[in-house]
């Protein structure tokens, strides 16, 4: 896959994070995408649930043997110097119109959008029904395949 020089900043989901850090499947084109979005200067963006989404995939892998604790800490160390700007939730309402518009059963993912559409950003995911399901009804999604 091509990668795309955004003209708007970024909002990046979790899993996007996770997989460049443990270097997961796929950790090649996220790997490319943030080296292009960092040498062009693009901002990134997250609300601050991003932390709590990408520690608890990390204890998740060392629970599962996939990370050591030596490597979750270094692990935890990469992501926090990774420059994205952290948000506070503003507006539970949005979000939580936008989890029902979704057909979601958790407002996650409906936060990243609520940031998207605060920031006039692009929310970048690996989430396929995500992608899917927000181009359906307008949201602006780009799905890193």
């Amino acid at each position: 896959m091509a990668t795309v020089r955004p003209e708007v900043p970024v909002v990046v989901d979790a899993n996007l994070v996770v997989i460049l850090i443990t270097r997961g499947s796929g950790a090649g084109v996220v790997s490319r995408q943030f080296r292009e979005w960092l040498d062009s200067g693009v901002d990134m963006h997250a609300p601050e649930l991003l932390q709590y989404e990408v520690a608890n995939a990390f204890v998740r892998m060392a629970v599962a043997g996939f990370l050591s604790v030596g490597d979750l800490l270094s692990a935890w160390s990469a992501f926090i110097r990774i420059p994205i700007t952290l948000h506070a939730i503003e507006s539970g309402d949005a979000i939580v119109s936008i989890a029902l518009a979704l057909k979601r059963q958790n407002a996650y993912d409906a936060a990243y959008i609520a940031l998207a559409r605060t920031l006039d950003a692009e929310l970048w995911t690996l989430d396929g029904p995500l992608y899917r399901n927000a181009v359906q009804i307008g949201f602006r999604v780009r799905l890193i395949e």
